[in-house]
């Protein structure tokens, strides 16, 4: 009794595993690619820039920010994948006081892989999920704009500042976990092809590996511009932890089993 116990184990691991097969071979002949547009929630507190304000007597930015953003998917079901994506923050930027006017705009782009890991009934529904694993790269500036201007034509010729445009670059990893599912499709069934919908949810980690020195734009012509290091400067550190939803349209492409 025991032995045809472990054969029938065995069996219906067997069973278990060639259906497994399937379903990854089938998958293998789905490719999706497409547009989205996001929109969600990020904690970017700029720590030691923020502790620099506030220690002048200055206005710090709010770390909890609202995003908007865009990229491009490349995403074979069979597994690896590419992507593209930015966004911006949507929030107070700007602030003044009687001596000075100033904000921030941090701009980074991620560009890296993404795989598909497996595809799940959650309710009536069916849902994709994959990590996405990319590298970062960007700015974050900041412009200052005196609120008492210098309106001495020589002593501007001879350097006086009125206005300064700082930034750093900044370098970095950028990781997340995606979860998505269709809601729509319509294939064309002479060429495989189809157009598709999707929504989804991302929830990942910006890590800022690298910031360059902070330095000093001139509004000079590029041939003769110089960009100028500055001293005793903060790190504009743009690390943030995000949660956003995605909404995409695209094109699949199918190639039936055999």
């Amino acid at each position: 009794m025991v032995t045809i116990n472990k054969i029938k184990n065995l069996l219906l691991l067997a069973v278990c595993f060639l259906l497994l097969q399937s379903n990854l071979h089938a998958q293998n002949e789905v490719t999706l690619t497409d547009f989205y547009i996001s929109a969600g929630y990020k904690h970017q507190p700029f720590s030691t820039l923020n502790q620099r304000l506030e220690d002048s007597g200055l206005d710090s930015f709010n770390p909890n920010v609202g995003t908007l953003g865009a990229g491009f998917s490349y995403l074979p079901q069979s597994g690896l994948g590419l992507f593209i994506e930015t966004e911006l923050n949507i929030n107070k930027k700007g602030f003044s006081n009687s001596q000075v006017s100033y904000r921030y705009l941090p701009i980074h782009v991620t560009a890296g892989v993404q795989y598909h890991l497996f595809r799940t009934k959650i309710g009536a529904s069916d849902w994709d999920f994959y990590p996405k694993l990319g590298i970062v790269f960007g700015t974050t500036s900041l412009d200052l704009v005196s609120n008492n201007p210098n309106r001495d034509f020589d002593e501007n010729l001879l350097g006086s500042m009125n206005t300064s445009f700082l930034y750093q670059e900044n370098y970095g990893l950028n990781f997340s976990v995606n979860a998505d599912k269709l809601v729509g499709s319509f294939l064309q069934p002479t060429t495989q092809v189809g157009i598709y919908s999707r929504i989804g949810i991302q929830a990942g980690y910006m890590l800022n590996v690298f910031s360059s020195r902070t330095k000093l734009r001139r509004n000079f012509n590029p041939t003769i511009r110089n960009d100028f290091s500055m001293n005793n400067s903060p790190e504009f550190n743009p690390s943030a932890f995000y949660v956003k939803f995605n909404i995409a349209i695209g094109k699949f492409t199918r190639k039936d089993a055999d």
